[in-house]
């Protein structure tokens, strides 16, 4: 066997990874193009739900008063975005990890279904798919780790174009 080849449990779990990232990302600009598209008078792809208990219900509409949910929505469609191309994922994860998490805890917390936990439902899906991705890109996040980091230089912006030309293998 030639060592570039995979073998059949690296290729079923590239698959699974392959298939969170798309459905990760997929749902997500589902969910922000549905609240775009309701916030400019036209047909969302679903209605937003509002929660079912009181305190879900007033964190989700005080979010939508605030317009916070515009800042939400366009994470959730960017950060779609990149997990779906492919282009900057561990950026979009980092993205979508505040809106997976807030999602997971309306979900559980907010509206008293913690015996759905562990169901396979995009409420608590998300959050769980984010994580799991994450840490298959975990690489990508240890240069942010750094204990005692020092403050770059104003200079340090002309290294810019150099993300366009490299990745890390």
């Amino acid at each position: 066997m030639y060592s570039d080849q995979k073998t059949m449990p690296q290729l079923v779990g590239k698959v699974i990874l392959l298939f969170c990232r798309l459905y990760l990302g997929g749902w997500m600009c589902v969910s922000g193009t549905s609240y775009w598209l309701a916030a400019t008078g036209h047909a969302p792809i679903f209605p937003q739900p509002f929660g079912t208990l009181h305190a879900s219900n007033e964190l989700l509409v005080t979010m939508v008063h605030t317009h916070f949910f515009h800042i939400v929505k366009i994470c959730e469609i960017v950060g779609g975005i990149f997990l779906i191309t492919g282009c900057f994922v561990p950026l979009g994860l980092l993205m979508l990890l505040p809106v997976s998490f807030v999602v997971w805890y309306n979900a559980i917390v907010l509206n008293h279904r913690f015996d759905k936990v562990l169901t396979p439902y995009m409420g608590v899906g998300c959050l769980y798919m984010n994580l799991v991705l994450m840490v298959w890109y975990i690489k990508y996040y240890f240069p942010m780790m750094t204990f005692k980091p020092t403050i770059g230089r104003i200079g340090d912006w002309k290294k810019f174009p150099d993300i366009f030309r490299q990745d890390i293998a």
